[in-house]
């Protein structure tokens, strides 16, 4: 990942996060909107930790030489 998709990235989740306080302080739902933020996080970290642990495990191709 390159550092212009690392800003947008960030800048999504900025956006997130400033919607959600937006939200709460309308009157939104508190648990709903930290549940659904936590849940957003959790999934990125289990989708970055998958991807290192694939990339670490992976398989190496086999030399049809030996």
């Amino acid at each position: 990942m390159d550092d212009d998709e690392r800003r947008r990235r960030a800048a999504e989740q900025e956006q997130r996060a400033l919607s959600a306080l937006e939200s709460i302080m309308k009157g939104g739902d508190l648990g709903q909107e930290t549940q659904s933020l936590s849940n957003e996080f959790t999934d990125r970290q289990t989708a970055r930790l998958g991807a290192w642990w694939r990339r670490l495990f992976r398989r190496k191709p086999r030399d049809p030489q030996t």
